[in-house]
């Protein structure tokens, strides 16, 4: 296939993936919908390879800077899917939200059940808190230069983390809970340390 066409065509594949996503919903299984935005980015990020093989250094960085951004804004839109609209498993959300305050009590209640029943639910509960803003501490850098100073964005990432919680409240789309907070900016700084740390070193060497 023309080289010029096959980048398009990638492009097309990865639109018409989240489509199907979309109008199928929940008739597919977690695996799979947490498979599809790894296809997507992959997809992608393989399209903008294509196309900027044989171009200058200037054209390629302009290609991958309108690649960050895409990839941006689609976990932008997928995290607030998850987070404010119940997912694709379309969760019933009840008028008025719910406050836990008490550090430690959701995880020990996780851990609790996790030793009780020896299933997995638990665990991947809080795997999932942590995970979720993962890629925002690696992106945040990555795209944005004044957000490469970690006094400056530890504490951003601790606001993001406590105001998802708290419009979750105000909206009525789940429990304002300080444990996921913790999570999330755990995983937020997880994800963060590393990449600047990467970075560090290129600019050194």
């Amino acid at each position: 296939m023309n080289q010029k066409i096959m980048p398009h065509v990638l492009r097309g594949l990865a639109i018409l993936l989240n489509v199907l996503w979309v109008y199928l919903g929940d008739k597919i299984g977690l695996w799979v919908q947490v498979a599809i935005p790894i296809i997507t980015v992959l997809l992608w990020w393989g399209a903008i390879r294509m196309q900027t093989a044989r171009q200058t250094m200037g054209q390629r960085k302009s290609h991958y800077r309108r690649g960050q951004w895409f990839v941006f804004v689609y976990y932008l839109c997928i995290l607030a899917v998850l987070l404010f609209f119940g997912g694709l498993f379309h969760v019933t959300r009840e008028q008025g939200g719910n406050v836990n305050l008490v550090l430690m009590e959701t995880i020990d209640n996780y851990i609790s059940y996790y030793r009780r029943t020896g299933s997995f639910v638990s665990v991947a509960n809080l795997a999932g808190n942590a995970v979720i803003l993962l890629p925002l501490g690696v992106m945040l850098p990555v795209i944005f230069p004044a957000l490469r100073r970690f006094w400056v964005t530890i504490p951003l990432l601790a606001l993001v983390a406590v105001g998802i919680e708290v419009t979750q409240y105000l909206t009525a789309t789940g429990t304002a809970d300080v444990d996921d907070s913790l999570l999330n900016f755990i995983g937020a700084v997880v994800g963060y340390i590393p990449t600047r740390c990467v970075q560090l070193y290129h600019r050194e060497r």
